[in-house]
């Protein structure tokens, strides 16, 4: 086989490398600081970094990650691809160690990653993940994609029960809740802590959000829940936070929010929804393989692992 190279990646990125990572991660090859999914409510500023594989001067592999700029995050993994020609050549596992190498060199102390199963190379990453210590992978989130139309016309919506569900709820467009509104809902919650930390509205709108599918509803004139949509692609939308008020949540109460968000997708020609919910939401989890799985064109699993930098680091040092 040709000698293979393992080199940091320079800015900026050449133009072999964007068929090498994921659509969404290839802004990163310019390395420049940038936000990390804001419209998942994660801003966090983060450093790309990431190590090429060369053979001569062609590139034929490449590894992506970020390094954390705020104290109290971890760096992660993003992303890893060899060409087919020259996988099971050991260049997976050079790279993953040339980027744990470039993590500790700049001062950090373990390298976390989060991906999804299902798809081809899964087996093989877990196994470089394996080889080099990391621990063993854990689930994190279901997601599923499915088209807007068939999920409209399952018997989750059927009249009698949206019917009984939608009963004093007036449901209205996301994007006209006035500021006013917005700022008296935060303020409340401040005071009297009612919504899920996590699916807080705010932490999703800092890159805007699909206006067409993005609904909220209110109960006796007050806002008690919303579903927030982001467009990933044309014609693919994902609802990204869903959240209804703890009194009425156990009721289904927001699913005639659904119905109105996949209804105004399908009169929109949306051909595909994505639906994704972390592990720790047990009644989202069983809502997706009720309803969502037999309609679903694609069935995932993420999960994450990490290891720790310090101790492989230390075990180098002393290397004789």
């Amino acid at each position: 086989m040709t000698r293979i190279d393992i080199q940091p990646l320079t800015a900026p990125g050449e133009n072999a490398l964007a068929a090498m990572t994921f659509p969404v991660y290839r802004p990163l090859l310019d390395l420049v600081p940038t936000s990390r999914h804001p419209e998942q409510g994660d801003p966090r500023r983060i450093q790309p970094i990431g190590c090429v594989a060369r053979a001569g001067a062609q590139p034929v592999g490449l590894v992506l990650g970020e390094l954390p700029l705020a104290p109290g995050a971890a760096p992660e993994l993003l992303s890893l691809f060899v060409i087919p020609e020259l996988r099971r050549n050991g260049i997976g596992r050079a790279l993953v160690a040339a980027l744990e190498a470039e993590t500790a060199r700049r001062g950090f102390d373990s390298l976390a990653t989060v991906y999804t199963v299902g798809k081809p190379g899964i087996a093989a990453f877990e196994r470089i993940l394996w080889q080099q210590g990391w621990q063993a992978p854990t689930a994190r989130t279901v997601s599923v994609r499915f088209p807007p139309a068939s999920a409209l016309a399952s018997e989750l919506f059927s009249e009698r029960r949206m019917k009984a569900l939608s009963r004093g709820l007036e449901l209205f467009p996301w994007h006209l809740l006035g500021a006013e509104e917005r700022i008296r809902i935060r303020t409340d919650d401040e005071d009297h802590p009612w919504i899920t930390p996590a699916l807080a509205f705010w932490r999703f709108e800092g890159a805007g959000f699909d206006p067409v599918s993005s609904i909220g509803a209110r109960l006796h004139g007050e806002v008690v829940g919303w579903v927030l949509n982001h467009e990933v692609q044309p014609g693919v939308v994902r609802f990204t936070c869903s959240f209804m008020r703890k009194e009425i949540s156990r009721r289904g109460r927001i699913i005639p929010l659904y119905q109105e968000s996949l209804r105004r997708l399908v009169e929109t020609g949306c051909r595909r929804a994505t639906f994704v919910t972390p592990v720790i939401y047990p009644n989202m989890i069983r809502f997706i393989h009720r309803w969502l799985v037999p309609i679903a064109e694609f069935v995932g699993e993420t999960r994450g692992s990490r290891k720790s930098l310090r101790a492989s680091q230390t075990a180098a040092e002393s290397d004789p």
